[in-house]
């Protein structure tokens, strides 16, 4: 018995020493679209390049030659060219500070053209509610974590079922862009069950705006500390861009190891982006969204702000 389990501590180590290398068949690169923009008086840029292999972490190449234009469907004189810029980048610029891109309530159309083959889409740019406040909760220290302070944004979800969100936040500046920190609502809850329209967002989702991060001893670190800042970013997406976000959780947020074994199977997320040529397939996505936003200080005065 003894002899067994020497053999099976060396087979063991062993196999956790040997490097394996898995035998990947070389993919056809897919054309990639990032059209992700924004009703505001800013420049807007969408992206477009071939994606790499899994395994290949190099910069895409952008592809050139493509015309780019978007435009209103129930107002095809409101139309917006990209023009071409370097390495697949296409941006359109406002005429004047007061030009803002595109119209809310209105549906828009993305055509592209690339060597004959076009690519087509619809968006639509929805309203999106105020952010009115934000506040801290203090929660009392207990045997797995210290005295913490969350950061909490307050806003209502505007009247009528369907309404979608992609809520963002910074802390000191630094975009919170983590797969966990994805922070996406439907109504004012986080699915299309239940009945959440025009309701304040709920608590978890008003707090998936902190940081929750462990320290190199994987203890639980203090989301705010006197003196940090907050940015809350509410932007109205469509109801495909919602469940686009999902999907890119389920894909990118994934803890490895034994795990796995029962995960969701790693794949390309649908685009909503379709190709005049019915066996090509592309991914990316394109959506307008509008945009709320608030900043705010932690003070002395917000650790008497409660719940």
């Amino acid at each position: 018995m003894k002899n067994f389990i020497k053999l099976s501590i060396i087979l063991l180590t062993i196999a956790c020493e040997q490097e394996i290398t898995t035998g990947l068949p070389e993919s056809e690169p897919l054309v990639a679209f990032d059209a992700w923009l924004y009703h505001s008086a800013t420049s807007q840029t969408i992206d477009i390049y071939t994606t790499n292999t899994y395994f290949d972490n190099s910069e895409p190449v952008g592809i050139g030659g493509a015309t780019v234009v978007i435009t209103n469907v129930d107002d095809p004189a409101e139309s917006y060219s990209f023009l071409e810029g370097t390495n697949g980048e296409y941006t359109w610029t406002p005429l004047t500070a007061t030009d803002t891109f595109a119209t809310i309530g209105s549906t828009y159309s993305l055509v592209i053209d690339i060597a004959g083959t076009r690519y087509e889409s619809l968006a639509d740019l929805s309203p999106v509610p105020p952010v009115d406040s934000i506040t801290w909760r203090f929660e009392e220290g207990n045997a797995f974590i210290d005295d913490s302070y969350f950061a909490n944004f307050w806003s209502r979800d505007l009247e009528g079922k369907g309404d979608t969100y992609w809520i963002k936040s910074w802390k000191n500046g630094e975009f919170l862009n983590k797969p966990d920190e994805i922070n996406i609502a439907y109504d004012a809850a986080f699915s299309e069950d239940g009945d959440a329209d025009g309701l304040i967002f709920i608590q978890p989702i008003r707090e998936l705006i902190n940081p929750f991060e462990e320290d190199d001893n994987d203890e639980f670190v203090n989301p705010f500390e006197l003196g940090d800042s907050i940015y809350v970013e509410l932007n109205s997406i469509s109801q495909d861009a919602f469940f686009f976000l999902q999907q890119v959780q389920i894909q990118t947020a994934r803890e490895g190891g034994f795990g796995e074994l029962f995960a969701v199977p790693l794949a390309n997320i649908q685009s909503n982006i379709l190709s005049n040529n019915p066996d090509e397939k592309v991914v990316g996505f394109f959506n307008i969204s509008a945009t709320s936003s608030l900043g705010k200080l932690f003070t002395e005065d917000d650790i008497r702000i409660t719940e």
